[in-house]
């Protein structure tokens, strides 16, 4: 991930429509975030030529803070 402090407790959220759905919930201390990033991106990179699809991650606090986004032009950027 980039030099951002993250918290422990995140999420990765997917937006196709114009809403954001959330795909999974994790703790940073137990899975390597740099996989589930490069996973999800090629998920969409395999699945969706349109190139309308992001993603984020975000704190699972209730306040759904951006932390890092993704889309097809750009790659992960800090939100």
């Amino acid at each position: 991930m980039t030099g951002k402090t993250i918290p422990n407790k995140v999420k990765l959220q997917i937006n196709t429509t114009g809403a954001w759905r959330d795909v999974l919930r994790f703790c940073t201390h137990d899975v390597d975030t740099d996989l589930v990033q490069q996973a999800a991106a090629n998920m969409v990179l395999h699945a969706d030529s349109s190139g309308n699809t992001t993603l984020r991650l975000a704190t699972d606090d209730g306040r759904n803070t951006a932390l890092i986004r993704w889309d097809m032009k750009k790659g992960w950027v800090e939100a």
